[in-house]
């Protein structure tokens, strides 16, 4: 695979590699972030604060080109630096971090297949507390990256009724079809009109590692994908990078991740703008 790393190459590769904690507290669990271990020498990437807007209130939206920079520099990251981004769930938040860094132009970015459970499966070294960096970093945004983009609602409330297009909902069936109560408060239930469900979890195996190319590329056929622009939602904007991910894998382009997520498109602030559907079928505001 072309964005994923076994841990094993990560363990050979360990002095030559900058490895990153992704890992994020999950929606409805308190904070702050404390990881049960460290892979030697992982510094914190942390999406959910440093790397995020702070002039919004919704959770993990993507920060500006100039705090993503600064803060990539302050984490000693150099241009030409290969980095590695795990989490601590297997796959959950490192692939948010792998697309936030395409999305500035950095093409050296690779999940770490498995995450922290693979990674002490194999008996591979930690420490318990995030490494910091001797040296500041290069780091240099490039602008305009391409494919790697996020897209925002009105791009994706334009798109809903293009035949050319597909969004696609890494969130749990049952939140998608709006029978589940979302976890964050202010929430409609139910998801995006014409979108369908693909579960982040249904890519991955059961000790969490992203499952084969072929495995991929069927979830994605059954659904339709074939010659469309693809867009991707969740919760956040967090497990959506997970589908771009495997998308990515698949040979797929024109791929964007809804950076407002359900977060945005679900909130009660937007009724009257963003419409929903759930299990029902019918158009709700």
């Amino acid at each position: 695979m072309k964005n994923v790393k076994s841990c094993s190459w990560v363990a050979e590769n360990l002095n030559k590699v900058s490895v990153f904690d992704a890992g994020i507290v999950k929606p409805g669990m308190a904070g702050p972030y404390k990881p049960y271990a460290v892979v030697r020498g992982a510094g914190r990437f942390d999406i959910s604060d440093a790397l995020s807007d702070p002039k919004t209130q919704l959770s993990n939206m993507m920060c500006n080109a100039k705090q993503f920079q600064s803060h990539m520099r302050q984490l000693g990251v150099n241009q030409n630096d290969t980095v590695v981004l795990y989490d601590d769930s297997g796959l959950f938040s490192a692939a948010r971090g792998w697309w936030m860094l395409k999305s500035m132009g950095f093409e050296h970015v690779f999940i770490m297949d498995g995450g922290l459970p693979e990674w002490l499966l194999h008996g591979f070294p930690v420490q318990q507390q995030h490494s910091t960096p001797n040296s500041m970093g290069n780091f240099t945004v490039i602008q305009g990256a391409g494919d790697w983009q996020f897209v925002e609602r009105y791009e994706v409330l334009r798109t809903i009724l293009d035949e050319s297009s597909l969004l696609l909902d890494a969130r749990s069936p049952l939140r998608f079809s709006g029978c589940e109560q979302e976890p964050r408060t202010g929430m409609r239930s139910g998801h995006i009109p014409n979108s369908k469900n693909l579960h982040y979890n249904a890519l991955l195996t059961e000790r969490g590692l992203l499952r084969s190319i072929g495995e991929l590329q069927a979830q994605f056929r059954l659904l339709g994908c074939e010659g469309k622009a693809l867009q991707f939602s969740c919760g956040s904007g967090v497990t959506a990078c997970i589908l771009a991910l495997a998308a990515d894998e698949c040979g797929y382009t024109k791929l964007g991740v809804y950076d407002g997520s359900w977060n945005e498109w679900g909130n009660m602030q937007f009724c009257n703008e963003l419409p929903i559907r759930c299990e029902s079928g019918s158009n709700l505001k």
